[in-house]
């Protein structure tokens, strides 16, 4: 998978322009965590116009998810050895934070490990590093990549469900 599929696929669950209670994002970018990012001059010049979104904001979105998530992520090398890795890599990131999605990798490549029969454990500290990388070569090698892309997923499961006190975690999981 290239990077231009993981960004297609998750941008899809990601929504345009939005300010709820004073928070506002575009496309899953948070101004308050990424305030120098270059689209926001254009968004603010297109609001105070009143003009619609510019679609060169497109390439904008394209490229910060590219350098701060896939390429810091290692996803270039991961979607190497797994596809279906890499892009669960990158679409739990963008969803939780580089530190959790990379956490939840570590933590299944943990579970997967045979008690530390396949590789040392990992040290769960959310930086994917050369350790965790050999980590995912031997185990997309020795068990099937769906059991480990699965485990990615009951990681960010996990996550969600300790947003919230209710069973249902209302808006959670809602996608417009």
């Amino acid at each position: 998978m290239s990077f231009d599929k993981a960004f297609a696929t998750t941008m899809a669950f990601e929504g345009g322009h939005t300010i709820v209670d004073g928070h506002e994002t575009y496309m899953g970018i948070d101004r308050t965590k990424h305030p120098t990012w270059r689209g926001w001059a254009i968004i603010d010049a297109c609001l105070k116009e009143g003009k619609p979104l510019q679609a060169n904001l497109n390439q904008l979105v394209r490229e910060f998810y590219q350098v701060n998530f896939w390429i810091p992520l290692s996803c270039h090398v991961i979607d190497v050895m797994s596809e279906a890795v890499a892009e669960e890599l990158f679409e739990a990131s963008v969803n939780c934070g580089p530190g959790n999605g990379a956490k939840f990798l570590q933590r299944a490549l943990n579970a997967l490990n045979k008690r530390g029969k396949l590789y040392p454990d990992l040290k769960v500290d959310g930086v994917i590093g050369t350790q965790t990388i050999g980590a995912v070569l031997v185990c997309v090698d020795v068990r099937p990549v769906r059991l480990l892309v699965k485990c990615q997923n009951g990681e960010q499961y996990i996550h969600y469900k300790s947003w919230s006190k209710h069973e249902d975690f209302p808006g959670v999981f809602e996608r417009t």
